[in-house]
């Protein structure tokens, strides 16, 4: 144990990057290694989680504000999987699934964000930080979001709270009598997913929690719909990839993350065990902890869904706010950011009547950098508008007499915002089906729905994406949302079924969720293809698809007037 008095620079850790903050007076500092109940790396001995912390030098017990990374030594180099591929998996046909011998490295720094929260100590909490499963100096093997680092990252609290052990390098064990019991969590990214989950186990302590920008169920990172999709930035990463790129140093663990690699399912997209393991919506009824959500409305990372998801589980059950900025992958842009993010710890960790729970629930900024206030997601204003596909149009009444319409895969070597600048009937890549001119302005919100009548003419399988877009009084495409879906799992997202050649399957499927102003003089637009290149595997060119005439084709969006 160490202490230091007088002015000392701490050093917050999130992710790889570190933030210097000062503090006037006496801190107590040191290390120790918490006991979990898992053993990952099946050596026989209960794994640990590597904990430093540091508290103010005071006979008060205090509360903490809690941090655990999987990147405290950054990453290894590991290659992507293929993305150019001659057929889709799910095809049948594995005969002629070529994968090249291209590799990329994997450079997930580029998502790691300088944020910390400042004056921890002089808030009069104490700092704990850890790492991860498997990572850094912890123990054991990483588990890319299971239960199992759920809830060896839930030890740390019950370590706070005297419910766990925890031992100094030499093996003399350490207790927490300086800690309340009380716990804020926050983090970004895989940072900020880790509150989610340790909250998703109902520990009794954790009161507070600030996700941002984080995940509530890994198969929405890297799946669609019972498609393989890649995380924005990141095509042809998998959670085998992920462990591999944080695992610590001679870790042991190519037996384990083997099984990852095996358990995925790669091959086919669908909604297994595996992802059920690692979804944590399932358990908003069991979550204690106060949460104050951020994510920004344009990260193609973890993208918006696991922020919406998580909000409509929790709501109602426990206190609860949202901020959804125009930013990408991080915190907002917002001054007032890191005293709002402390008004919640010092609401709900310290029980201080600061009134925050006062304050408007959901805040929403808009492309001008502005920030509208509501009181609920979706806009509580809004309502279901239906837009019919019918030829090329979009309309607002079922078609009468629907005409079929086909168009050909070529999304290995074309973008949707190449296909979406040209949307007349000559651009054969993709299928685009424009509203009339918009008389007023209308803001999106919610999650946009779509039903489609479609057939794969020579193949088996086809990647299906849809795309939402604004048309301005120029005819210039912006993409508003995308989805993505696999047809062979129009019925049942945990299994596919083989699709017949030339038959038309119904299905129906949400697009990431949105709210966007649409201006007035624009035209609502909706690109039906298939390849999305920047996000799906890449077939060889040439699937051939159909959209029924003869069955319901429509989108259905949340619009204030």
């Amino acid at each position: 144990m160490k202490i230091f008095k007088a002015k000392i620079l701490l050093f917050f850790v999130v992710s790889t990057i570190a933030s210097a903050k000062d503090f006037d007076g006496d801190i107590i500092s040191d290390a120790v290694y918490v006991e979990s109940p898992t053993d990952t790396d099946l050596d026989g001995k209960l794994d640990q989680i590597y904990v430093t912390f540091s508290r103010p030098n005071t006979s008060e017990k205090v509360p903490t504000i809690y941090t655990i990374t999987p990147y405290a030594y950054g990453g290894n180099q590991v290659p992507f999987h293929e993305v150019d591929v001659a057929y889709l998996p799910q095809d049948n046909s594995a005969d002629k699934w070529k994968l090249s011998n291209k590799m990329r490295e994997f450079l997930r720094s580029k998502e790691l964000l300088d944020f910390a929260p400042n004056n921890v100590l002089q808030r009069g909490y104490a700092s704990v930080q850890a790492h991860s499963l498997g990572t850094g100096r912890s123990t054991g093997c990483p588990t890319v979001g299971n239960m199992q680092e759920s809830i060896a990252a839930k030890a740390v609290i019950d370590w706070l709270n005297g419910r766990a052990k925890a031992y100094s390098s030499s093996g003399r064990e350490i207790k927490a009598t300086w800690a309340n019991g009380a716990v804020g969590m926050y983090g970004v990214s895989y940072d900020g997913t880790l509150p989610n989950m340790v909250a998703a186990t109902g520990v009794d302590g954790l009161k507070a929690i600030v996700p941002i920008a984080a995940i509530s169920s890994w198969y929405d990172y890297y799946r669609a719909n019972g498609l393989v999709v890649g995380p924005g930035g990141y095509i042809g990463e998998d959670a085998d990839v992920l462990a591999k790129f944080i695992v610590r140093d001679g870790g042991g663990c190519n037996d384990q993350i083997g099984k990852i690699k095996e358990s995925m399912g790669r091959e086919n997209g669908d909604f297994t065990n595996f992802w059920l393991d690692r979804d944590y919506v399932q358990y908003a009824e069991q979550v204690k902890a106060a949460t104050f959500i951020v994510h920004g409305q344009s990260d193609w990372n973890v993208k918006q869904k696991h922020a919406i998801q998580w909000w409509q589980a929790l709501d109602g059950k426990v206190p609860l706010r949202m901020w959804l900025h125009n930013g990408g992958h991080g915190d907002p842009d917002r001054r007032d950011f890191q005293d709002e993010m402390w008004d919640w710890f010092d609401r709900y960790v310290k029980g201080s009547e600061n009134g925050v729970e006062n304050k408007p629930r959901v805040e929403v900024q808009d492309a001008a950098g502005n920030w509208a206030e509501q009181n609920s997601w979706p806009n509580e204003h809004s309502s279901v508008v239906t837009y019919y596909i019918n030829g090329k149009n979009l309309e607002g009444s079922a078609p009468v007499s629907p005409v079929e319409r086909v168009f050909k895969d070529s999304g290995k070597s074309t973008k949707i915002e190449d296909i979406a600048s040209n949307p007349s009937s000559e651009n054969q890549a993709g299928l685009v089906f424009l509203s009339q001119k918009l008389d007023q302005s209308k803001l999106l919100t919610g999650t946009p729905v779509v039903t489609l009548n479609l057939a794969v003419d020579n193949r088996h399988a086809a990647n299906i994406t849809v795309v939402l877009l604004e048309y301005d009084a120029n005819n210039r495409a912006k993409v508003i949302t995308r989805g993505w879906s696999d047809l062979q799992n129009h019925a049942d997202m945990s299994t596919g079924e083989m699709l017949e050649k030339g038959k038309f399957y119904q299905m129906k499927f949400n697009l990431e969720p949105k709210q966007y102003k649409i201006s007035s003089g624009s035209k609502i637009g909706v690109l039906v293809t298939a390849t999305d290149f920047d996000y799906t595997l890449r077939p060889d060119v040439g699937t051939i698809l159909k959209l029924s005439g003869g069955g319901e084709n429509k989108i259905e969006l949340q619009l204030v007037d």
